[in-house]
């Protein structure tokens, strides 16, 4: 049995793994698991419950990433939602259950119980793999992008388009990637990048984004700051400049998460949020506020509603 190292952007999750050269360990290991103190993630491959429970689930596909190190051949590289993983990225799904990985110089895709090996479809970018510390190596922020705008639908691209350019993917890079893919899947590709907006800072607002551009609304500003001397600035999610209307996203983690709320209870956030918005609707530019939940944001009747009701234009 070999326990992991620490790593990078995840919570200490320890691993274990199962040695057939030594069957008593293993049956320990299995026994741990049948009594709930281990889960079992990849075939020989066990976590704590307790810290796997505590992880997000692009940190659990991490912790599955860094748990086969063993298992990756030296010259594959980590690609795909599991470079996205592994970048921070965020997926609206669930995530897969086996590793995604690029075999350069190969032009073939092969998938087993653990791994799915995708063909090297772009040799000129084959420069963009990073070196990690343990020896990982993981498609850059560039070529993750390409490789996920060309394979995911507009909206899960958009998604992650936002946050690796957020990250610092260059636009022009990407771009380039993307034409010289096969047509098949580009001019979406295309789409998602020219929509995609690093200014948005989590997955709900760019889901808003692109649930108003479905409803024919008027394109928003993304993090719009509002200022008023001697008072901490206010940035909103989304602003319609031209009907004074600012669109915040309620995600339920700020109220959960302790750590983002920094000590403060649940109430107290609550109580500051409504302070805050009182102050927002205070600004003149201001006509309406509309908050959004994810409740919202998968109901199309839910969300016009929202806009109906702050007479947002929108087609029928």
């Amino acid at each position: 049995m070999t326990e992991s190292p620490s790593f990078p952007n995840v919570p200490d999750c320890p691993w274990h793994v199962v040695n057939d050269d030594h069957p008593d360990v293993a049956r320990v290991l299995r026994a741990r698991a049948r009594a709930g103190e281990l889960r079992r993630i990849a075939h020989g491959r066990y976590v704590p419950v307790e810290a796997w429970d505590g992880l997000r689930p692009e940190q659990r596909h991490h912790v599955l990433v860094r748990s086969l190190i063993d298992r990756i051949r030296p010259h594959f590289v980590v690609s795909h939602l599991s470079a996205a993983a592994v970048l921070g990225v965020p997926f609206l799904h669930p995530w897969p259950g086996r590793v995604h990985l690029i075999r350069p110089g190969e032009d073939a895709r092969t998938t087993s119980a653990t791994f799915i090996v995708h063909a090297d479809l772009d040799p000129t970018m084959r420069g963009t793999w990073r070196f990690r510390s343990d020896d990982l190596r993981v498609t850059n922020s560039e070529r993750t992008a390409v490789d996920l705008a060309m394979t995911l639908p507009f909206l899960d691209g958009v998604v992650a388009l936002d946050r690796l350019l957020r990250l610092g993917a260059d636009v022009q890079t990407i771009h380039d990637g993307i034409e010289r893919r096969s047509p098949r899947g580009r001019r979406r590709a295309l789409r998602s990048l020219a929509f995609a907006d690093g200014a948005a800072d989590t997955p709900g607002e760019s889901v808003a984004r692109v649930r108003l551009d479905e409803y024919g609304a008027p394109p928003p500003v993304t993090q719009h700051r509002f200022r008023e001397r001697g008072h901490p600035d206010i940035v909103v999610d989304l602003w319609l400049s031209d009907i004074g209307v600012a669109i915040e996203f309620d995600g339920e983690v700020k109220y959960r998460d302790r750590a983002l709320r920094a000590g403060a209870s649940p109430e107290d956030i609550v109580i500051a949020e409504k302070y805050r918005e009182d102050r927002l609707r205070a600004f003149d530019e201001v006509r309406q506020v509309v908050r959004l939940s994810w409740s919202d944001l998968w109901s199309e009747t839910s969300f016009r509603g929202k806009l109906r009701r702050a007479q947002v234009p929108m087609r029928h």
